[in-house]
């Protein structure tokens, strides 16, 4: 075996071996929650950086059907400082499922990796809970958590599910295996520009036909935009977002 097939096997058994251990404790913390143990409340908020944690190391392995469900995980997570009996549920659920794939009765042989991630569980704000949720899938690629809450909120006021993703390149490889209904992305991006983005989403057979609206400040005929595929569209961010939002939805028949 060569060095670099001996290392890579040695991340993936890391990998796995540190996933089994976070969903042991995460099980036990979401008893000690549900129990009302003070404990496993304290113990539950570092529950992010753990799942945080995975995110890292599952970059660097090649199992896609947990690197997707742990995002997702984590997506959940934010922001998820008290959780209700129904946030637990679903806490319970991811848990089962990312269980099920490591134990492999959940497989990822012809899998349908889009069907997969619409049925996770998904988060809604306190005060949206009674929206419809509808079947429609957009993912939001932005650095900053901050900003990505506000774009989010405005979605899922519209009853979409919303996915977070910070580096483009992973928006990249999870676009071609979820196909999203829609890409919003950041004009500045780590790695590479929203326009890059959209430039090598339009490239790809599988995901040339995604709409994609870049998020920007600059006007529409501003010469930064010019590389801009003619298939995209620009949402200026800005007071008018909801209302520049609802015209883009509109744009894409996205309903």
């Amino acid at each position: 075996m060569s060095d670099i097939s001996s290392y890579e096997d040695q991340v993936n058994s890391e990998y796995l071996e540190e996933m089994q251990d976070v969903l042991k404790e995460m099980d036990v913390i979401m008893e000690q929650v549900v129990s009302g143990n003070e404990e496993g409340r304290m113990r539950y908020k570092v529950m992010l950086g753990k799942i945080n944690g995975l995110m890292n190391m599952g970059r660097h392995t090649d199992f896609p059907l947990l690197n997707l469900t742990t995002h997702r995980l984590h997506n959940y997570f934010q922001g998820l400082d008290n959780p209700k009996p129904e946030n637990l549920i679903d806490i319970q659920n991811f848990s089962d499922i990312l269980s099920g794939i490591l134990n492999n009765s959940i497989v990822n042989d012809g899998f349908n990796y889009a069907e997969f991630v619409r049925s996770l569980p998904v988060r809604r704000p306190a005060d949206l809970e009674d929206i419809a949720h509808l079947d429609v899938e957009v993912m939001v690629v932005e650095t900053q958590r901050s900003s990505a809450r506000i774009f989010e909120r405005e979605l899922m006021a519209c009853g979409y599910r919303v996915s977070w993703v910070k580096s483009p390149l992973e928006a990249l490889a999870f676009s071609i295996k979820t196909q999203p209904d829609m890409v919003m992305a950041s004009m500045e991006l780590e790695e590479m520009s929203g326009i890059d983005l959209s430039c090598a989403l339009a490239a790809i057979s599988a995901t040339k036909d995604i709409p994609f609206a870049l998020l920007t400040s600059y006007k529409a005929d501003d010469p930064k935009l010019a590389n801009l595929p003619q298939s995209a569209v620009i949402l200026n961010k800005g007071p008018k977002f909801g209302e520049d939002l609802a015209n883009v939805l509109e744009h894409f028949a996205i309903t």
